[in-house]
């Protein structure tokens, strides 16, 4: 009775109380089962210890192992995310990173805090919310709307390159007629200039009837002169009027041509 109360003294020494670091009882207190004989029962590593001894015991290495253990098996959380590395016992391999951890909570919170697996969990939970038939509907519409934005760029860039040459055409029209205009209108002043040329009118002091336009002299046949004025005169209007009549009928070319032949028939 004496060594059996001896070996418990002597068993409540070994569990010492480990240094608080990050992480520390990240699984919580272990599960204690009391027994006939007075006695307590770990439930998750199976070890029997004395009801004094339960606080101390907690805070082992063993203990927590045992929890690390035992989460991992029932699979709960955060221990859910993990499995046993296959190499070495003691270390622990993240299903989400792939990345191999010591087994201690210090190490399991250190690792779920980090911003890889963060972001790879926020990752996995938008996929989760997002049905499949959703997510693919999703990128076809995006595909679609991607499509779509080319095609209007296409169609864009296409009505730009018309307007462009629609435009270049019609400049080009405009610089046609202005110098079509000023082609015309060169013609029309060389045909005026032509016109008046071409429209004979006899020199000064060079007329049909030899009159220079100077005092006449009058001798002593003065009714025949006269007469012979007076006749002229007439003469001179009715080939005057037969003048004006010809020019507008015939234009002003053939006028000049057809006067210049009156002109030697009255001088022959």
């Amino acid at each position: 009775m004496g060594k059996k109360e001896g070996g418990e003294s002597n068993e409540e020494e070994n569990y010492t109380v480990t240094e608080v670091k990050e992480g520390h009882n990240l699984l919580g207190a272990p599960t204690f089962k009391p027994l006939d004989n007075g006695r307590f029962k770990c439930v998750e590593t199976g070890h029997e210890l004395l009801a004094h001894a339960r606080d101390s015991y907690a805070q082992s290495k063993h203990c927590r192992l045992g929890l690390i253990d035992s989460a991992l098996a029932k699979k709960k959380p955060p221990l859910n995310m993990f499995i046993q590395d296959p190499v070495s016992r003691s270390k622990l391999k993240c299903k989400l990173t792939g990345v191999t951890i010591n087994k201690t909570e210090e190490h399991i919170w250190k690792h779920i805090n980090g911003k890889r697996f963060l972001n790879k969990l926020e990752k996995m939970e938008a996929e989760k919310e997002i049905p499949n038939g959703a997510l693919e509907k999703k990128g076809e519409e995006k595909g679609e709307k991607k499509k779509k934005k080319n095609k209007d760029d296409d169609l864009k860039k296409k009505k730009n390159k018309e307007d462009g040459l629609k435009n270049m055409k019609k400049k080009k029209q405009e610089e046609n007629g202005m110098v079509i205009a000023e082609m015309e209108d060169s013609i029309g002043t060389d045909v005026d200039l032509e016109e008046e040329n071409e429209f004979w009118m006899p020199p000064v002091g060079d007329r049909w009837d030899h009159d220079d336009g100077g005092v006449r002299e009058i001798d002593g046949t003065g009714e025949e002169d006269e007469e012979a004025a007076e006749d002229g005169k007439n003469n001179a209007r009715e080939l005057s009027k037969r003048t004006k009549r010809m020019s507008l009928e015939i234009g002003p070319s053939n006028f000049a041509s057809r006067k210049k032949k009156k002109k030697i028939d009255v001088a022959g």
